[in-house]
């Protein structure tokens, strides 16, 4: 295994995502498309590879933030998650998982780059870089176009 730090926080983010598929059944497809990318780092980091694990997991959390920020569903998470903390009951169809998943996935991101200076000499702007970046864009599209298909199909989604 490459860098622990990395692993937890992957797999963390990968658990939470997941119960967030449980507590949301019918958002079930949707949570287990989100949890798919952290499933590749945390496998990745588990069998020792390092630069390629490290670089995804500064980028795609970073990509799905900015995603669920356009696509406003940042806030609702988040506001979900403080009532959650605050003792307040939740609306239908939210679940104050995903506002943790973020903020682990914000912990990815940390412990990626600490990992990242610590056992990896190449550039941090090469085709590492590039390929983390497309890759997390075809997975952030996937997801997407699964919540444009169900927002216009009129099944529940956010």
């Amino acid at each position: 295994m490459s860098d622990r730090g990395v692993f937890l926080a992957a797999f963390l983010t990968l658990v939470l995502a997941v119960a967030g598929a449980f507590a949301l059944p019918e958002l079930f497809i949707r949570e287990l498309l989100m949890s798919a990318i952290f499933v590749v780092i945390a496998v990745m980091v588990f069998f020792g590879d390092d630069k390629f694990p490290y670089m995804l997991g500064m980028v795609a959390p970073i990509i799905w933030i900015l995603f669920s920020l356009l696509t406003g569903g940042l806030f609702s998470d988040l506001a979900a998650m403080f009532r959650f903390l605050t003792g307040k009951p939740s609306a239908p169809l939210e679940t104050p998982l995903h506002g943790f998943a973020y903020l682990t996935g914000l912990l990815l991101v940390i412990v990626s780059y600490r990992a990242w200076n610590k056992q990896v000499t190449d550039k941090f702007f090469g085709r590492i870089f590039a390929l983390s970046v497309v890759i997390s864009l075809i997975w952030v599209s996937v997801i997407f176009f699964w919540q444009f298909h169900q927002f216009s199909t009129g099944t529940p989604g956010h």
